[in-house]
């Protein structure tokens, strides 16, 4: 009885280690001081692999779009999740990585409020549950306008592998003052 103890946890032990739930990573929130806080989560088991938004000369809104993490590691159909933060101006949008992909880098410019974001969408390992990003493995995904005048510049990218974005935070009123990504495992 103890050795089959014994096996029974080593045979567990790595699906354990696999599925390791370190804590979210809470990037910067990079953009003007103005606002309410907001933050918008795809929930368990849901990657972060688009944006709805608003934007004219700078991002008037933003809302994410979430896919599943199947039982088997695949991504499953993608769908909104929650409302929109900001305000009510501007033209209405979608970004979305092909699929197969996640979002797990965020380029940010930025003044008083975020005039343009730059996003990142790399590959899905669907047996490994990790994602690798490679100069010639990312999607780009471009919202806002990129010659609105800015003040400053951020870049963040999720750390580990095994934590995708899976959501994203922020202030905004009127517009989207400040924005960051929220990276975790499925």
């Amino acid at each position: 009885m103890r050795a089959t103890f014994h096996a029974l946890t080593l045979a567990v032990l790595p699906l354990a280690l696999l599925r390791a739930d370190d804590p979210p990573q809470l990037l910067p929130v990079y953009g003007g001081a103005g606002g309410t806080s907001f933050s918008h989560d795809c929930g368990a088991r849901h990657v972060l692999t688009g944006l709805r938004y608003r934007t004219g000369l700078v991002v008037d809104a933003v809302g994410i779009l979430c896919r599943p993490v199947n039982a088997d590691g695949s991504l499953g159909p993608e769908s909104t999740v929650g409302t929109i933060s900001g305000g009510t101006g501007g033209t209405t949008g979608t970004v979305s990585c092909p699929a197969g992909k996640v979002i797990v880098l965020a380029d940010l410019s930025y003044g008083s409020y975020v005039s343009y974001m730059a996003l990142e969408c790399a590959p899905w390992s669907a047996s490994l549950r990790k994602f690798t990003l490679t100069a010639s493995t990312g999607t780009g995904l471009y919202v806002g306008a990129v010659l609105t005048p800015h003040t400053g510049e951020g870049r963040e990218q999720c750390e580990s592998s095994r934590q995708p974005a899976s959501g994203i935070r922020g202030r905004a009123a009127a517009f989207v003052d400040a924005l960051g990504l929220v990276c975790d495992e499925p």
